[in-house]
């Protein structure tokens, strides 16, 4: 029995994109969801799941910091895979409510995101609300927030909205292209396939003029191509920054091998986050 954990509950593109990976498996799949992304990876890194699946980026919003943050931590995780899902979000409420009725609204905050020119286009009076999960919003709207001249829609995908027996007022309420990119994190990252990509993390040493510049010329002198370069506070100091890099192939190959011995020898910190193949 494989066991894989996800952000839970039920419902959301987590779980989702965990059925996705498990069709990939085989054997037994025994899916665990969870409350935050910390006890995720938490128990992921201490055996208690197999493999945990969490989003890194979507396509309208950008890079999930809470888990760029852990990944960046002393952990044993590596990325082993990488799923990207079509992510169409709905407005939903109870049977009887139309969309002119909809006085508030309440979501994650990703998927107000995502949603903005909807909202602002046929809601715009409406009051945003937040929630630590879509399904937890869809489920609030089903069984709890109820007052007097306040009516509540959520947003949050057609399976939560079936789950609770809400009414779906529009679908795909979200921005064209709206995807997520997830990542399985196991102990282990995935061999070599040729057709890969792999992740670092690291800081520069202050003080130190064309630091990140050098940094990168390592990559481009062996013509490797970097698929993304995002920083994130270390949280260490003030303008003391982490540095995420994407880049194509594999830890196995020649090149790539090379380039990270030199990388890691000259800078301040380093984590290799793994190599595992492109989302095809």
């Amino acid at each position: 029995m494989i066991k894989v954990g996800y952000l839970g509950p039920e419902g959301t593109f987590s779980e989702e994109a965990g059925k996705v990976y498990a069709k990939k498996l085989e054997g037994k799949v025994e899916m665990i969801p969870y409350a935050t992304f910390h006890d995720l990876l938490t128990d992921a890194n201490r055996n208690k799941v197999d493999e945990a699946v969490v989003p890194i980026e979507n396509s309208i919003e950008g890079t999930v910091p809470a888990v760029t943050d852990i990944l960046a931590q002393e952990n044993n995780l590596k990325i082993k895979q990488e799923i990207v899902v079509a992510v169409h979000q709905y407005l939903v409420a109870g049977k009887g409510v139309k969309l002119s009725e909809i006085t508030d609204v309440i979501s994650h905050p990703q998927p107000l995101g995502q949603c903005t020119e909807y909202l602002r286009k046929n809601l715009p009076k409406a009051k945003l609300h937040l929630s630590h999960s879509t399904v937890e919003a869809i489920k609030q709207v089903a069984t709890s927030i109820s007052e007097k001249g306040i009516v509540f829609a959520a947003i949050g995908s057609k399976a939560a909205a079936n789950l609770y027996k809400l009414k779906i007022i529009a679908s795909s309420v979200n921005a064209k292209g709206n995807e997520t990119r997830f990542l399985v994190l196991a102990k282990n990252d995935h061999a070599k396939t040729g057709h890969d990509k792999s992740s670092i993390v690291f800081s520069v040493a202050k003080n130190r003029p064309g630091g990140l510049y050098s940094i990168l010329g390592e990559f481009a002198d062996r013509k490797i191509n970097l698929t993304k370069i995002e920083s994130r506070p270390s949280k260490k100091a003030l303008g003391d920054y982490f540095f995420f890099v994407d880049l194509d192939g594999h830890r196995d190959d020649a090149l790539v091998s090379e380039a990270l011995k030199n990388v890691k020898k000259n800078v301040a910190f380093f984590k290799f986050l793994g190599s595992y193949p492109k989302h095809k």
